[in-house]
């Protein structure tokens, strides 16, 4: 078939669908629908608590939990499948990889520490996400939907156990999660150092899609700056409920 301004027209009006870009009209949509999505069920998850219907409030967080592992069970045997698997991106190790299975777990059990873990890594790490996403498939492509649905799981469920359920961050939190980030970038700098891999982009690789780590230097004194950039996100996720817990009135005491 010839090529003509039509076909190049209809051609590249639909390379949205195959193909993503951030900072496109696509970003912005999916951007918009997933921060009022998250914004709508921590609104009426706290709503309901308020209003005294506790059950419909658990109801909502044991299905919203249930989707979170089915959707994560099928995201990791797509990546699995033989024909897509590759050592270098399919296993489940990237910190969004491993916070999306405290959620469930954080919102069920209230379990301090896989709050903590969910609020921290949440908000101060996979927020990251939304403004440099690390994506180039578009919609019509599973990894597209692996990866938004996927982050607004981790995000949302931060948002909605601070939200609905009131958990609020103090010094000891701030300070386990700063430790078992610690950990986590001892690990994962070891597995990468052996395999020439970038779980948790702290290889010497940089990622395929720009980000913030393009900003950082080269490997390894970036792990510095990154590190630093985590913790100080962490702050920032902690400080206003500090800020607001030195300003409200104390409650006298029973």
């Amino acid at each position: 078939m010839p090529t003509t301004p039509l076909t190049i027209a209809q051609e590249s009006g639909a390379a949205w669908l195959s193909e993503f870009e951030p900072f496109t009209p696509t970003h912005a949509a999916v951007f918009a629908c997933a921060v009022g999505a998250m914004a709508g069920a921590a609104m009426l998850g706290r709503r309901w608590r308020a209003a005294g219907e506790p059950e419909k409030e658990w109801r909502f967080r044991l299905a919203w939990s249930v989707f979170i592992i089915a959707f994560q069970c099928f995201a990791i045997a797509w990546y699995a499948w033989p024909s897509r698997f590759d050592w270098a991106r399919s296993l489940p190790l990237h910190v969004c990889d491993l916070v999306v299975w405290l959620a469930p777990l954080a919102l069920l059990t209230q379990w301090r520490p896989a709050r903590t873990m969910l609020y921290f890594w949440g908000v101060g790490l996979s927020t990251q996400a939304f403004f440099t996403p690390v994506l180039q498939e578009g919609p019509t492509s599973p990894e597209f939907w692996v990866f938004w649905v996927g982050h607004t799981q981790i995000v949302g469920s931060a948002i909605y156990d601070a939200v609905a359920l009131g958990y609020r961050p103090r010094v000891r939190d701030l300070l386990v999660a700063m430790a078992l980030s610690l950990v986590y970038l001892g690990l994962s700098v070891a597995l990468n150092m052996a395999t020439g891999w970038n779980y948790g982009y702290t290889g010497p690789t940089r990622p395929e899609a720009p980000t913030l780590i393009d900003k950082l230097g080269d490997w390894p004194l970036r792990l510095i700056s990154l590190t630093g950039l985590a913790f100080l996100a962490f702050i920032v996720a902690w400080a206003p409920w500090a800020i607001a817990g030195r300003i409200a009135p104390r409650a006298p005491s029973a």
